[in-house]
């Protein structure tokens, strides 16, 4: 007997309606095969983690889940630690005149040998004898790849390392990684990295020669008849079936995301009392359970988006030139964004669409320029995160100029939710401004009066 949550829905744990798609797992199975760095990525919520779990389970690899305050030699540490290596940090003064003399740090790691001894007689029983544990250390640079690969192979371990949230560091940390995963396949230090993101070759443009080095594995797209078999092979678990118009109506709501799908199904079988898996089929038939789970996720989503959307909106202002008021670019994408909607965004938005759309509502059109684009567009990330946004919204590929969804969850909100009256509650940051000025400059006139 299973519950419905562990058939249908978003989980940490792999749900029993996963079910296997030729191009994405075969492509995934095949990475495993050869000696190449593998990066599986795409929207959130659309399986990256369930298909990396299938073929390498997490209890069984080693596994970071990286924060946006992660430091690469955070990573290291984790992975030694978790492969039962010791790491020991002292200090030691440099030797040189009075005017260079500082402190050093360095670090030792304690690697484990493991032999057995006999406790002691010759008593003929096996039993008796006992593994010996001892450590050996050896002096390393926890910043260079190379000292990492040594130690790591010295366990002889064959453990695959998954870094999860790899989008969450910035562009610097993420580049230093790239181009210590050339030092880590060239040794045989198998990563496998997970990200939100949608263009290709994400790596390899911080380090060409990734080229070649790394087995890219993209989730997306998933089609109909993936849905249908997520559906039947959940339903077979449940002892249910959903009619043909409820189906197609949570595929249709879904805007193909199977997170949305999942979590559609899943709170259409609660509004139909399902909770377990029925003792006989029960069909599920009436059209208000998917009305009823389509609003519980309407309003999870906006609840959601709509606290994240005016996070963006209030962002560093930027822009501001000499007296003048200030541009507040992020408060102007959310309008276009929102202003936009599901179609605006269904297939990307591109850059200078954006600063088009910007230039005919904004205050200061003319000082709109292409380097405010850029420094607006490739800081968005570090925005959302510096937000907690989390996972991102919204992601901009540099390579094709191009503004994407990544968290397939939002499409839901642009199409369902009320954007116009969004809009119309989202606070301003030009009134705020104007504000702040009217009052210094009151304050001002009753000071100048004293």
């Amino acid at each position: 007997m299973a519950a419905v949550e562990h058939v249908f829905g978003v989980s940490a744990s792999p749900v029993l309606s996963y079910v296997q798609r030729e191009a994405v797992d075969d492509s995934f199975i095949t990475a495993l095969k050869a000696d190449k760095q593998i990066v599986v990525y795409g929207s959130s919520k659309q399986g990256k983690t369930a298909l990396v779990q299938r073929y390498l389970p997490y209890g069984e690899h080693i596994v970071v889940r990286l924060t946006p305050k992660t430091e690469i030699e955070d990573v290291y540490r984790s992975v030694l630690r978790q492969s039962g290596i010791e790491i020991h940090e002292s200090t030691a003064n440099t030797i040189g005149n009075e005017s260079t003399v500082g402190v050093r740090a360095g670090f030792k790691a304690s690697i484990p040998f493991f032999g057995s001894v006999e406790a002691g007689g010759d008593t003929g029983n096996k039993d008796n004898d006992q593994t010996l544990k001892t450590f050996k250390e050896i002096p390393f640079n926890l910043s260079l790849p190379q000292d990492i690969s040594e130690l790591l192979r010295t366990t002889k371990s064959q453990r695959a390392i998954i870094l999860e949230n790899f989008h969450y560091l910035d562009d610097t940390k993420q580049a230093q990684l790239a181009f210590d995963l050339r030092t880590f396949q060239e040794l045989g230090i198998r990563f496998v990295i997970l990200g939100v993101w949608r263009e290709r070759n994400r790596l390899a443009q911080f380090n060409g020669d990734l080229v070649d080095r790394v087995h890219e594995v993209p989730v997306e797209p998933w089609i109909r008849s993936d849905f249908e078999k997520v559906a039947h092979k959940g339903e077979a678990e449940l002892k249910i079936k959903f009619n043909a118009e409820i189906l197609n109506a949570c595929m249709d709501a879904s805007f193909s995301s199977i997170g949305v799908f999942q979590e559609l199904l899943k709170q259409t079988c609660i509004a139909a009392g399902i909770k377990e898996t029925q003792t006989s089929m029960v069909e599920i038939n009436d059209r208000t359970f998917f009305q009823a789970a389509a609003q519980s996720k309407a309003y999870d989503y906006a609840t959601r988006h709509e606290r994240a959307l005016e996070s963006i909106a209030a962002g560093n202002p930027g822009g501001s030139r000499g007296e003048s008021i200030p541009l507040f670019l992020p408060y102007y994408l959310v309008r276009v964004i929102c202003e936009g909607g599901y179609d605006g965004l269904a297939n990307g938005m591109r850059r200078f669409t954006i600063q088009e759309r910007i230039q005919n509502i904004h205050h200061r059109p003319d000082d709109v320029r292409a380097s405010d684009m850029s420094n607006l567009l490739h800081n968005l990330a570090a925005l959302q995160a510096a937000k907690s946004i989390s996972p991102p919204i919204v992601d901009y590929d540099q390579s094709s100029k191009l503004l994407q969804v990544v968290d397939s969850t939002f499409y839901f909100f642009l199409k369902n939710g009320d954007l116009a009256q969004f809009l119309a509650t989202l606070s301003n940051p030009l009134d705020d401004y104007k504000a702040r000025k009217a009052i210094e400059v009151n304050s001002g006139d009753k000071n100048a009066g004293c």
